[in-house]
């Protein structure tokens, strides 16, 4: 079986069984790379989702009227 690295393609038998090995891992980091990616696209489009729903549930704020500071007099009296 051939294997293909940066354009140039490889008897796999003639390979050391070590750069096999890290062929592997290659393959294997760039898999979960992607599946990673994929579910942080979810998480965010889940937070976007709930962030929205949490907004436009909210109760009406209510609003108060704003309190006059007490007249407790002047520092003269």
């Amino acid at each position: 079986m051939a294997i293909t690295i940066n354009g140039v393609e490889y008897d796999e038998d003639k390979l050391d069984n070590n750069v096999k090995n890290s062929i592997r891992q290659v393959q294997n980091a760039n898999q979960q790379i992607s599946m990673l990616q994929a579910d942080l696209q979810n998480q965010q489009i889940i937070a976007q989702y709930h962030s929205k729903f949490v907004e436009d549930n909210l109760p009406e704020a209510e609003t108060e009227a704003p309190t006059e500071a007490a007249d407790v007099g002047s520092p003269d009296q």
